[in-house]
């Protein structure tokens, strides 16, 4: 779709206003300090730091939290929610690491599911979406994540690009296989009887074969570039696309011929490392959500070159900022 010229300085008019109110934000202000975060407000920390923080409270049952903090100009709750905020988003991720743990990836890949379907009695309903997610980045297939809600089973399901799951929800209600649900082709969530569980199974996989939909569980790239590409002009081009988001995704780029000299294990979660070229051009990179990712093996123990998958960002460390490349994948 091609944006009039009128159309985008409209767009990012309001991206300008909408900063220039939450940058004075004394609600994000107090997350920032007690995060010990130096930068300033941007896109990505909206998305991927503020906005898991304030839904911690409505996923662990205190949803007017963020409400309260985000509604009140008194110092003194703004800090007393800020501190219960943050307790509740690290509660959020201990119970989620849990449950990932518990997870039995190699049995559930050997399945060969079109549509990853995983149903636990016992996950909090807060935690679909976040579960869901993680099933559907690790296995690169539409996720459904399933739990008891008193007498009846809720869902939450997060899709790939050529899937539309909202469709599907709509589906499933004209079939009477659900008692309600909704949602848009990325992510989804629903109700449905328990006896109705298996015959929900059937319909899904059923669904994903009769719309033809290749899933070759290779990811995708806009363009190959050298890693001498890399710098804060090519990274101010990046951002002139943004914000980045469901129908405007960050572009992912291939990477030839790189090998890792230097890694580090942070927080037992991630790997931060530098991976050099052929051509002697180092870059820092770093991989999230290393639990059962088979990257993280080659990039702690593989000694020779391969090609890397991945996105290009900002760090913010020390007061600078640096280019680094977020690694998806790699090509051996």
């Amino acid at each position: 779709m091609i944006v009039k010229n009128f159309e985008f300085k409209k767009i990012k008019k309001e991206i300008f206003s909408f900063f220039l109110f939450y940058g004075d934000n004394q609600a994000f202000k107090e997350l920032y300090d007690l995060s010990n975060k130096k930068n300033k407000i941007n896109v990505n920390d909206l998305g991927f730091f503020i906005g898991p923080i304030l839904n911690s409270g409505g996923r662990l049952g205190k949803s007017s939290y963020a409400t309260e903090l985000l509604s009140t100009k008194n110092s003194k709750i703004i800090k007393q929610r800020s501190k219960q905020l943050l307790t509740l988003n690290i509660k959020r991720k201990k119970i989620e690491n849990i449950i990932l743990n518990e997870l039995d990836f190699e049995k559930m890949n050997k399945k060969k599911e079109n549509v990853v379907i995983y149903y636990n009695p016992n996950i909090s309903e807060g935690l679909l979406g976040i579960i869901a997610a993680r099933l559907k980045d690790f296995f690169n297939k539409p996720a459904i994540v399933i739990t008891n809600s008193n007498n009846l089973l809720k869902s939450s399901a997060r899709s790939v690009y050529n899937y539309n799951i909202g469709r599907t929800i709509k589906k499933l209600l004209d079939n009477d296989i659900i008692l309600n649900g909704g949602g848009h082709n990325m992510a989804a969530g629903f109700t449905l009887k328990k006896e109705n569980l298996n015959l929900l199974k059937k319909f899904i996989n059923e669904d994903f074969m009769k719309n033809k939909v290749h899933n070759n569980n290779l990811l995708k790239y806009v363009s190959e570039i050298s890693v001498r590409a890399l710098n804060k002009d090519f990274m101010n081009d990046i951002n002139r696309i943004g914000p980045f988001g469901n129908g405007n995704s960050a572009p992912v780029f291939l990477f030839r011929e790189l090998k890792v000299i230097k890694h580090k294990i942070l927080k037992e979660k991630y790997i931060s490392c530098i991976l050099k070229s052929k051509a002697g051009t180092s870059i820092n990179s770093i991989l999230f959500d290393t639990l059962n990712n088979k990257v993280k093996y080659y990039l702690t123990n593989y000694k020779k070159h391969f090609n890397v998958v991945g996105q290009i960002d900002e760090n913010f460390y020390n007061n600078k900022k640096n280019v680094q490349l977020i690694i998806k994948d790699l090509i051996l």
